[in-house]
C-alpha cells in the first residue's frame, strides 16, 4: 500500500522495511528525533540505506520527511545549524532572512539525505492560549505569515527540498493540543478566508509540494469530523475550491484527535477523504496495516506520489555543509535582528561595575508539547552574560516549581546587584510568574527576557524592562546578551500582540553609546 508514510525505531532501517522498500510497497518515510536521529552522519547513513534499497528494487527514491522547522522543533540539532525559528523570523519582518533560513534548512537536510521538510508552519497564531503552535508561527498577521512562509518555501525549494506546509486549514486559533484533545474551531468560512486560509492560498500559488492536514474540527465545513478525515475539507475546500494539485499528507495518525476513532478506521477515513499519504507516526504493526489497506489504492494519489518522487534531487551535498560557518552566520543574523525591546530602553545597556554581581535565572528547558525539542537545549544565557561580566552567577528553576523552590532561588539572588530572568511560557507557569513578581516587589527590578512567546508579560505586567528573543537556542541567548550590553540595538518588532498591553508592534531602539 503506497499511500502510507511509514516510520520505524532505530538508527538503521529494519530488514523488513528495506525489503518492502525494494518491492515498492513503501514509498514514503517520516523520521523522528528520538527514534531515528543521533547525528547528521548517522542520518545520512540511514537515508542512504533507504535510497539503496529502492534502487536495488528498481524503484524511485523514497520520500523521506522530517520536522526541521527551526526554533522550537528541530528534529536534527547538535551539529546542524540552530535556526531560531518562525516567530523570530516574524520579529525581523524580513522575507530575505526567511528565504535564507529556508535555504539553510533545505541544504542541510538534503546533505543528510532528507528530501521533504514538514515546514513551514503557516498557522496564524492569534490565540495566546494556543499550547502547540506558539513560536512555530510567524505571528498573528495573516499577511506576514503568508509573506514569510512563501519566502521560506522559495528558499527550501531552491535547494531541492520538497515542502509540506501545515496545519491545514489552520491550527492557530485553538487552545488545546490535538496530540491530547480534539479541538473545534467555529469561525465562518468568510472569516477563515481572510485569516486561516490566506497563507495556505499563498503557499499553493507559490508551488508548495505538499500540504499537511490539521486534526481540528472546523464546524463551518464539517461539524463532525476533523479536517484530516473530512472530504469537505480535503476534497472540497483544498482540492476543488483552492485548486491544490500537490500531495495531501496527514499529520501523524497516532495523535488523539484522530486515533480515538481507531488506528485502522482513521487511516481509512483519511484516505477516503482525499489524503494521498497517511503519516502513520508511532502506530504499531505498520507493515501489517499496509497489507490490510491494500484495496484502498487510488491511481490519482499514486500518480501524485510518483510525481513528487521524480522531483527528488539525485545528487546530495557533502555533509561538510551541515553547521558550516556561512549557515551559522545566517542564524546569528536572524537571532540578532529578532530581539525585541518591548519596554525599558532607558535602562539599557547594562553597565555593571567591576564588583557588581549579576544573577542570571533561567527556567529549565523542557518539551512543553510532543511537537517540541527544547529539552535537548541547555539555556546558555548565563554563559553569554559571564563572557561579558565574570562576576555572574547562574540559577536554574524547574518548571512548575513549588513555593519552597521559588523561595530558595529568591534567597540565592538576594545579594545580586543586577538580576536577569529568562522565562519560557511563564504565563502558564505560576512558579516563574511568582518569582518575577516577588523580585520586583523586593526592589530588584529584574530584566526579563522571554525565550518563547511574548505573552509572558501578562504574568507580570509591572516589569520595567522586557525583551523577547523567541528561542531558547544559544544563538538567540547570545543575541540577547549583545543587546543587553549595548553591542547591537534591539530592532525586532513584535510579531503578535500581547493581550492587555497596548503597544505598537515597533519599539524605537535605545540610543547606545
Amino acid at each position: 500500500m503506497q499511500q502510507l508514510m511509514h516510520s520505524f525505531h532505530g538508527y538503521t532501517p529494519p530488514e523488513d522495511v528495506l525489503a518492502a522498500t525494494r518491492r515498492g510497497e513503501i514509498r514514503a518515510f517520516c523520521l523522528f528525533t528520538h527514534a531515528n536521529v543521533s547525528s547528521p552522519a548517522q542520518v545520512r547513513a540511514l537515508t542512504d540505506a533507504l535510497y539503496r534499497a529502492a534502487q536495488e528494487g528498481g524503484q524511485p527514491p523514497p520520500l523521506i520527511g522530517i520536522d526541521q522547522e527551526g526554533g522550537q522543533l528541530m528534529a536534527i540539532a547538535g551539529e546542524a545549524t540552530d535556526i531560531p525559528g518562525n516567530m523570530a523570523l516574524g520579529a525581523t519582518h524580513s522575507p530575505e532572512l526567511a528565504e535564507q533560513a529556508g535555504r539553510v534548512l533545505g541544504r542541510e537536510l538534503l546533505a543528510m539525505g532528507i528530501n521533504l521538510n514538514f515546514a513551514p508552519v503557516l498557522d496564524v497564531n492569534i490565540n495566546p492560549e494556543n499550547p502547540v503552535v506558539g513560536t512555530r508561527s510567524f505571528g498573528d498577521d495573516p499577511a506576514l505569515v503568508a509573506e514569510l512562509g512563501v519566502a521560506m518555501i522559495r528558499g527550501m525549494r531552491a535547494e531541492g527540498i520538497l515542502t509540506a506546509v501545515k496545519h491545514f486549514p489552520g491550527h492557530g486559533d485553538t487552545d488545546t493540543d490535538t496530540h491530547h484533545t480534539s479541538p473545534t474551531i467555529v469561525h465562518s468560512v468568510e472569516r477563515m478566508e481572510t485569516v486561516e486560509l490566506r497563507p495556505f492560498q499563498a503557499a499553493i500559488e507559490a508551488g508548495t509540494d505538499a500540504v499537511m492536514t490539521a486534526h481540528v474540527i472546523f464546524s463551518a465545513l464539517d461539524a463532525e469530523r476533523p479536517a484530516t478525515i473530512s472530504p469537505a475539507v480535503l476534497s472540497g475546500l483544498l482540492r476543488r475550491d483552492m485548486g491544490f494539485t500537490g500531495l495531501i499528507i496527514t499529520d501523524a495518525m497516532d495523535m488523539y484527535a484522530v486515533a480515538r476513532y481507531g488506528a485502522e478506521e482513521s487511516v481509512r477515513a483519511a484516505l477516503a477523504a482525499g489524503a494521498d499519504l497517511a503519516l502513520l507516526g508511532h502506530l504499531t504493526d505498520q507493515l501489517a496495516l499496509s497489507r490490510r489497506l491494500n484495496n484502498l489504492k487510488r491511481p490519482d494519489s499514486a500518480a501524485r506520489i510518483r510525481a513528487a518522487q521524480d522531483r527528488i534531487p539525485r545528487d546530495r551535498p557533502s555533509l561538510e555543509i551541515v553547521g558550516c560557518p556561512e549557515h551559522r552566520r545566517v542564524a546569528r543574523q536572524i537571532a540578532e535582528r529578532a530581539i525585541t525591546l518591548v519596554r525599558g530602553g532607558e535602562r539599557l545597556p547594562l553597565r555593571p561595575g567591576p564588583e557588581d554581581m549579576i544573577a542570571v535565572i533561567t527556567a529549565q528547558s523542557v518539551d512543553l508539547t510532543p511537537a517540541d525539542t527544547s529539552s535537548a537545549v541547555r539555556i546558555a544565557l548565563d554563559e553569554a552574560i559571564r563572557r561579558r561580566h565574570p562576576r555572574t552567577t547562574s540559577l536554574e528553576m524547574p518548571r512548575q516549581a513549588p513555593e519552597q523552590t521559588v523561595a530558595a532561588v529568591l534567597h540565592a539572588a538576594a545579594a545580586a546587584d543586577i538580576v536577569i530572568v529568562a522565562t519560557t511560557a511563564a504565563d502558564s507557569d505560576p512558579g516563574q510568574a511568582a518569582l518575577v513578581r516577588e523580585l520586583h516587589a523586593r526592589g530588584k527590578s529584574p530584566v526579563v527576557i522571554a525565550l518563547r512567546t511574548p505573552y509572558d508579560l501578562r504574568a507580570f505586567p509591572m516589569i520595567e524592562v522586557y525583551l523577547c528573543a523567541y528561542s531558547v537556542r544559544p544563538v538567540s541567548t547570545e543575541a540577547a546578551a549583545r543587546v543587553l550590553f549595548g553591542e547591537i540595538p534591539a530592532t525586532g518588532l513584535l510579531p503578535c500582540a500581547i493581550p492587555g498591553y497596548n503597544t505598537p508592534t515597533a519599539h524605537p531602539p535605545p540610543a547606545y553609546g
